[in-house]
């Protein structure tokens, strides 16, 4: 008896099919997770899980009010300070 080619095997080009997607899946998953593990390996200080800082004196100065850091009127003071010692704005275009 003679043999052509895939169908030498159980299952002929199915499992031939089968099996190259089992090994895509499994190189794909692999790529993923060192990606994952990689990408933030950068950032010494875990930056990549904290939210940006602001610019904004003003914004900070709520944020700090927010997360209970400054009482009210302390947070009042240093607010006037900041708007009586802030440089003129340019107009908005």
């Amino acid at each position: 008896m003679m043999y052509w080619g895939w169908h030498t095997g159980p299952g002929g080009w199915v499992g031939g099919i089968i099996g190259l997607l089992f090994w895509l899946v499994l190189i794909g998953l692999i790529v993923l997770l060192a990606v994952r593990l990689f990408s933030g390996s950068r950032a010494p200080d875990r930056s990549w899980t904290q939210q940006p800082q602001p610019d904004d004196p003003e914004e900070i100065l709520r944020a700090r009010f927010a997360r209970g850091e400054i009482p009210a009127d302390e947070f009042e003071q240093r607010l006037e300070v900041l708007r009586r010692t802030r440089p003129p704005q340019p107009p908005p275009k």
